[in-house]
């Protein structure tokens, strides 16, 4: 299949839009966002009693935002998420409600990269979801996120399947990786469209997944992604590509 993409240019803008024009809050679109990564999560990687941890690796934007709304979904399906949320984004209130929701579900954190790495390859990790960084990431990766970037693009298959939203973190939003020890997740969500640097996703196996079901006609039409909204069928939140 041959992908519609948005640059990180128009991604910011379909955003713009649909908190304008769309009317929608950014609560809204996070707690969409975050939905269909559990979604996608959930359908790829269910939990089972012996493998039903989540390492989940939270960044200090919106990005972060979506790794925080779908750990709660998950912990209600089943799952037994550990957030590593080193930066935490004191700018809005949003995202201190998404971690005292957390908290009331009794969803542990850690916070030294020791315990991340441990954590990382151990077996009872189903996965390790990466929304460290979004579309509007600019370069240089810097502490202590290039550590764990570094250590996880070199861990290979010693440690969980890394599921990357939107973006794997560290790489250019439309250039793809920045070099030959980027990350490399074995599974991608794309939100809303595919950013260009989906078509550097490569890994052996890689499976990719769109979510973001609620554009309306005129904005998929606008941004060029009707094709994207019509692959959606029934009461899909999440289509595999």
């Amino acid at each position: 299949m041959i992908l519609k993409t948005l640059s990180s240019k128009a991604a910011a803008q379909l955003d713009a839009d649909l908190m304008s024009s769309g009317a929608f809050s950014l609560d809204q679109l996070m707690e969409l966002a975050g939905l269909s990564v559990a979604s996608a999560v959930y359908k790829q990687y269910p939990p089972t009693p012996a493998k039903n941890k989540l390492l989940v690796l939270v960044g200090p934007g919106n990005n972060g935002g979506d790794g925080l709304v779908a750990s709660r979904h998950l912990k209600l399906w089943g799952y037994d998420p550990v957030l590593f949320y080193p930066k935490k984004s004191t700018k809005q209130p949003l995202y201190q409600r998404l971690v005292t929701q957390l908290q009331q579900l009794k969803v542990p954190e850690i916070d030294q990269l020791d315990e991340v790495k441990k954590l990382a390859g151990d077996s009872s990790v189903v996965a390790i979801i990466d929304t460290l960084f979004g579309f509007s990431f600019k370069p240089p990766i810097r502490p202590p996120f290039d550590e764990l970037i570094g250590y996880l693009a070199s861990s290979g298959d010693s440690v969980a399947p890394i599921v990357s939203v939107d973006i794997p973190s560290g790489w250019d939003v439309d250039s793809g990786p920045t070099d030959n020890n980027a990350l490399q997740p074995k599974m991608l969500v794309s939100l809303t469209a595919p950013k260009p640097c989906a078509t550097y996703f490569n890994a052996k196996d890689k499976v990719h997944y769109l979510g973001g079901r609620f554009i309306n006609d005129e904005v998929a039409a606008k941004y060029d992604i009707a094709d994207l909204i019509d692959l959606y069928k029934g009461d899909e939140l999440i289509v595999k590509l």
